[in-house]
């Protein structure tokens, strides 16, 4: 008996909002299949002209629902609400001006749409990033 395994639809959307100093963040537009379970990251890359230091976040939005705030670049795991603690983390590569978003054994509560931010824009959504997860079927 085989199962088939539940899959998760990552669509970036390539939304870029340009802040008056010309500071950017940018989710690129991707589609990315991930099992229930497995790992996934979605992408997010800064660009400061104005030279500020960035304090960048994740936000969610379920459906229906305002966006939540999943963490910052600063979070603490206690910081972070207890639906996403110690799945949900960040990676900031000050060099290379990414700040990822890493999503450990996916469920299907994880779909929703993503926001990748640079403050102090956070009524501005720089990138938007849905996942869509499929519930598993048995045969």
């Amino acid at each position: 008996m085989e199962q088939e395994c539940p899959v998760f639809t990552l669509i970036l959307l390539c939304l870029i909002i340009e802040m008056i100093q010309g500071d950017t963040v940018t989710q690129p537009p991707n589609s990315t299949l991930v099992k229930e379970t497995e790992n996934t990251t979605i992408h997010c890359k800064y660009d400061l002209t104005s030279g500020s230091t960035p304090n960048l976040f994740w936000y969610i939005q379920d459906l229906n629902q305002p966006p939540q705030l999943i963490l910052s670049d600063y979070s603490k795991q206690e910081d972070i609400p207890p639906r996403f603690r110690n799945r949900f983390s960040a990676s900031h590569d000050k060099t290379e001006k990414t700040f990822h978003l890493n999503i450990i054994a996916a469920v299907l509560s994880d779909s929703a749409t993503y926001f990748c931010a640079l403050s102090p824009t956070l009524h501005l959504w720089e990138g938007v990033s849905d996942i869509i997860v499929c519930p598993c079927q048995h045969h």
